[in-house]
Parts: C-alpha cells; structure tokens; sequence
C-alpha cells in the first residue's frame, strides 16, 4: 500500500495556471533583509568566537510566498565542523526576501541557493553590556525549528494586528530575540527586524510571545538559556471572516501505511480502481490536529474516497506555528490525500 499526502492547501493561497499560448514571465526571489553584523554575531558558533574563527555557509531554502526562507539544508559550510551551517540556519528567521513570481503572482520557490559570510571577528569579539566591551565570548546556543507545544492561536494573532496596518490593509513580519526559560516559555524578547516601521507589528508581536511553550528538552538537551530567534508575520487574508490563512506548516504526525491500507474504499477494491484521490476541508485544532472536516472534492466520484480521507484525517497532526512566523490553531486548510494500491505499479502480464 502506498499513499502519500500532496501538502495542506491554505486557503486564500494564489493558484496559477500555465498558459499555453505564452511563456510564463517569472521573476526569482531577491534580498528585502540582508544579515547585519549584530545579527551574526547573536547566532555565532561559541568556539569558533573564542577563537577568532570566521566562516562561510550556503543554505539551499525554499522562499515562502511571504517571503520568508522555510526547509533549510546546509549544501556547504568552511570550514567543516566549525558550527557555521547551523549558525546560518538559526539566523533564517530574521532574513526576508522578495518572493519569486510567475506572471506576476508569488510562489513558493525551492532550492533558492542562500550565502551567509561570517567575518569580522576577532578574539577581541564579544558582547557590550552598559556600553563596556566584554573580552568573554558571547556563549549562545541557538535553537531553531521548535515543536512548539503551545503557540498563539489563529483568532489571538487577528486580535493583536495593529489597528493602523488594518485599516491599510499592511502586511507586516517581526523577528524577535528571546530566551528561554527552564519551564520552555520565553523571555527577555527583543525586536532584532520589523518590517514595515510605524505600523505597531513589534509591539503587536511581542504581545503574543506569553502564548509560546516549548518542551523543556531538545534533542535531548534543556532550553534553558538558549536563544531563538522567532518570526511573527501578519497578513491582510487573516482578516477576512472567512478565515483563509498563508504560510507553510508542516506535517508532525502522519497515520501508518496499515491505517491507509485498512481504510481503502471497499467501493473502489471492488470496482477495481487501483488509484484516488481526496481532498478535506478540515480546521486546524489544538494540538495541530484535524477537526470538523468534509469533504472537498474526490476522484473519481462516488467510490468513497472523500469519506475515507474524512475518516482517516483526524490522525494527521501540523505544526501549530509555521516557519514563515504565522498561526495554523484555528485556521481551516484544505489537504489533498492520495491513495494508491501497489497492484496498480505491478508490470502487466505478458501475453
């Protein structure tokens, strides 16, 4: 049995369809926000710092259709070992860039092939505390894509965007330095990016970091006192009453092969449809998990794929915030399942 889930369709998302009359015109992603100085220095590798050691990564990332870097690999670092890949990978929430386009309407653009130089430190480097140069390095472990087990709510966020950028309809992303406690919540938040200035998405963003829990482990080492550096975007679409949302999340739990093998429509083993296709209109619980779903569409019609995707939905989990710093609790998503049997790629028999 093979089946495999096409990805949450968010509502509100742009769709695109090629023409095949014209060429489509497309437009790659390019810098908004490029890396300052004090924001490398916050996610430097501790004993490459101590060392006066500096470096170089490349990140391959996929750029959101907001903007933000999402699945970031490290394709190279120099020099090996030193913590420069990872450093880059915790400083992708602060960076933000323009998305690509296709005649004129974002998309979300893979493999974006993303630079980050380390350079400028010496063993003099270090933190400036009351104005005064500490010769101590700055020791930070940095923490990036957290399984968040609480995070603020999609209704909580809409509270919380400025009034002005409402009336405006202005879109707006905040990246805050925080830390964390030994209970997994934050502290000591700082505004390091705001984007755009004067319309309150810092104040905005900041009161919402009360609503964040992480677990109090980590790959099995304690949070406390490390640093993370959190995004928090607000869209216009999150205003509309309709609830359509932007963003990536990302699956965190997914059903075994067995339930989807149990689950298969008696209707279509018994008519012989080796493949299907559904896709469920569920809202996004707490936890991540799927709930109040119906479905959307099915193929073919009427041998019970939509129901059997409704059945199997409630078993999925998403992240509860995205990478690209937006809520997914409360949202309502669409997501296409496929279901296949292995019967339909066994070679036809010979004549």
């Amino acid at each position: 049995m093979r089946w495999n889930v096409l990805g949450p369709v968010l509502l509100g998302a742009a769709t695109m369809a090629s023409s095949a009359l014209a060429a489509d015109t497309i437009v790659h992603a390019t810098w908004l926000t490029r890396p300052r100085a004090e924001d490398l220095l916050g996610v430097w590798p501790s004993e490459a710092l101590k060392r006066g050691l500096g470096g170089r990564a490349v990140l391959s990332c996929t750029v959101t259709t907001t903007g933000a870097l999402v699945e970031c690999q490290v394709a190279s670092e120099s020099p090996p070992g030193a913590g420069f890949g990872q450093a880059a990978i915790a400083l992708t929430p602060q960076l933000l860039m323009s998305p690509a386009t296709r005649n004129g309407v974002p998309f979300a653009e893979a493999g974006v092939k993303i630079s980050i130089n380390f350079t400028g430190a010496g063993p003099e480097t270090g933190s400036r505390i009351g104005g005064q140069m500490s010769l101590a390095p700055i020791p930070v472990r940095a923490i990036s894509d957290v399984p968040w087990i609480e995070a603020p709510t999609y209704d909580q966020v809409v509270a919380a965007y400025p009034q002005k950028a409402r009336d405006k309809g202005v879109a707006g992303h905040v990246v805050l330095s925080c830390t964390f406690k030994s209970d997994g919540r934050l502290t000591g938040c700082s505004t390091v990016r705001e984007e755009p200035d004067g319309y309150g998405f810092s104040g905005a963003a900041r009161s919402l970091v009360g609503a964040f829990t992480a677990p109090t482990t980590i790959n099995g080492r304690p949070v406390r006192a490390a640093t993370l550096q959190l995004p928090v975007s607000f869209e216009p679409k999150m205003l509309d009453p309709n609830h359509p949302t932007v963003g990536k999340p990302q699956w965190t739990v997914l059903p075994e092969a067995s339930d989807f093998q149990a689950g298969y429509p008696k209707a279509a083993l018994a008519a012989g449809v080796l493949k299907g296709r559904a896709v469920v209109s569920c809202v996004v619980a707490p936890e991540g998990r799927l709930a109040d779903c119906s479905v959307a569409s099915e193929e073919p019609t009427g041998l019970g794929f939509g129901a059997a995707a409704s059945a199997i939905a409630p078993q999925f989990r998403m992240g509860i915030w995205t990478p690209d710093g937006l809520p997914t609790v409360g949202a309502r998503i669409k997501a296409p399942i496929r279901y296949e049997r292995p019967e339909a790629d066994a070679p036809a028999p010979k004549p």
